[in-house]
This record gives structure tokens, C-alpha cells and sequence, in this order.
């Protein structure tokens, strides 16, 4: 892997495993561009550290909502003192309790980790990825489309997050986007902009966090895993960087205008992975 193919890469996934467009679909095509193999450990710990820069990225983005859970948590077990100024159920409990709910289906879906790696490495894995992008770009278009979206983050459920994070198990096949079917079901279940935006990214932390782990754990097993240190650290600080000033203009887009144009691009990509299957079967 080249120093050029590093860094666009890394800045592809800063980009795309923030926006509902699948950022493991950009991710296989751009290396299928690039002419960089996706099978072996390199790429395997190259990955992991990406997804640790996403989740930099959300837990920086989103530390003041963080610490809040924490604080309001840390309350609950009676290891803080509670603001005496406060009314109310405080929201910060909540929304560790929808974030929990939310990750629970999660737990079961690490499980099809393997079957993911046959599919994004076999001869057909172009095809397939390009076949998901599709479903994915078709959920995200019609469920955006249809939105009349009125409540917001304070009014989530626990029905919400479940659906959520049911739909979010699906997402462990490339080209299934994980924040664009997020997005879908919510914006589906009545969800204005400004939720799903920050409810998709604060259940991504958790999700790149334990990505990356299986990634990485996985990579270590061979003595070829930090072969490129170098571009381990880059990966992980332009990943980062980028997922940060992602979050912020998506966040901002989404609260105002529906998704649909993403819907398009993911299309778009969809097409660019048939096109490269064709070429080279």
C-alpha cells in the first residue's frame, strides 16, 4: 500500500462510515482502484485503525451528550452527587438506556463476521457489494421521501431503538450502509432530521469501536499485522479529522433537508462496483 492510497482511503472512510452512503462499499471499490488487496492482515489492521478514527471522531463530536449519560449514570449508582438544580428525569439516563437497547442486537450480528469476510473476498464480492448499495440506496430514498418527520431525540422510545438497532445487524455485509438504513427506519418511524443524525451517530461510536476490535484482533494473529505501522497512525488521524468536520456538515444538512441526494450517490457507486466486476470477471 502506497502512502497516496493510505491517505485517500483514509480520507474516504472519514467520510463515507459517516454519511448513509456505506463506508465498507467506497471502501472495497476505492481499493479496487487503487489496485490494493483487501486480503491479508495489512489491510485487515489498516481497517481497524479507521474505524478507531470514526469513533474518535463521534466521541469527540458528541462528548457533551457522552458525559452527560455518564454523569446522569454515575448518579443513578449513587457514585455522584446529583445537580440539585435539576428537574425532572434528567435526558442524559435516557439516552444511555435507547444507546443500550439500541446495541443489544449488535452483540449476536459480531457473529457474522467471518461470513462478511467470505463475501467482501471472494470472486463474486464486487457484485455483491454492488447489489447491497443498491438496497441500500433504495431504503434510504423512499424512507426520506416519505418523511414527515416531527418528533425529536427527546421523544425517541425504546420501540425506536430497538428497530434501530435490529435494522443496524444487517450492516455487517458490505454495501449495506449502516448509517443510511439507520437513518431509514427512523426517519420511517417519524424521527425529524436532528435525531437521526445524532442518534445514527452515537450508535456508530460503540459500532466502529467493536468493528475495529474484531478487525484488528483478527490481523494480529499474523506477524504481518504491523508490518505498515506508519500508515496505521495516519489512517487513524485522517479518519478521525475527517469524521469530525463529516459529522458537523452532515448534521447541519440533514436537520434542514431530506437525505435523498445521498441516495442517489450511493447509485451511483453501486454502478462504479458492477462496472470493475464486469472488467474484471
Amino acid at each position: 500500500m502506497s502512502v497516496f492510497a493510505a491517505i485517500l482511503m483514509a480520507l474516504a472512510a472519514g467520510i463515507t462510515e459517516i454519511l448513509p452512503v456505506s463506508g465498507s462499499g467506497h471502501l472495497y471499490i476505492l481499493a479496487e482502484l487503487l489496485g490494493v488487496s483487501v486480503q491479508g492482515p495489512v489491510f485487515r489492521s489498516f481497517r481497524a485503525m479507521l474505524c478507531f478514527g470514526a469513533a474518535f471522531a463521534g466521541i469527540l463530536f458528541y462528548r457533551t451528550q457522552l458525559l452527560d449519560v455518564l454523569r446522569e449514570n454515575l448518579v443513578l449508582m449513587g457514585l455522584l452527587r446529583p445537580n440539585g438544580r435539576q428537574r425532572g428525569e434528567p435526558f442524559g439516563r435516557r439516552l444511555g438506556l435507547l444507546l443500550l437497547v439500541a446495541m443489544l442486537p449488535m452483540l449476536p450480528a459480531m457473529l457474522l463476521n467471518g461470513l462478511r469476510l467470505k463475501l467482501e473476498q471472494g470472486d463474486f464480492s464486487l457484485a455483491i457489494i454492488g447489489g447491497l448499495l443498491c438496497l441500500s440506496a433504495a431504503a434510504l430514498f423512499f424512507s426520506a421521501r416519505g418523511a414527515r418527520g416531527k418528533r425529536d431525540i427527546h421523544q425517541m422510545t425504546l420501540s425506536d431503538a430497538l428497530t434501530a438497532g435490529l435494522i443496524q445487524t444487517l450492516t455487517v455485509f458490505p454495501g449495506l450502509s449502516r448509517a443510511g438504513l439507520t437513518a431509514s427506519v427512523l426517519l420511517s418511524r417519524g424521527l425529524d432530521g436532528a435525531a437521526v443524525a445524532e442518534f445514527t451517530g452515537l450508535m456508530g461510536i460503540p459500532v466502529f469501536l467493536g468493528s475495529g476490535i474484531v478487525e484488528l484482533t483478527a490481523a494480529l494473529g499474523s506477524g504481518e499485522a504491523l508490518a505498515e505501522t506508519p500508515y496505521l497512525f495516519l489512517g487513524f488521524a485522517l479518519a478521525a479529522l475527517t469524521g469530525f468536520f463529516t459529522l458537523r456538515i452532515y448534521t447541519d444538512f440533514i436537520s434542514r433537508r431530506r437525505p435523498t441526494g445521498y441516495a442517489y450517490e450511493t447509485w451511483g457507486a453501486a454502478i462504479l462496483a458492477l462496472i470493475l466486476f464486469l472488467i474484471s470477471a
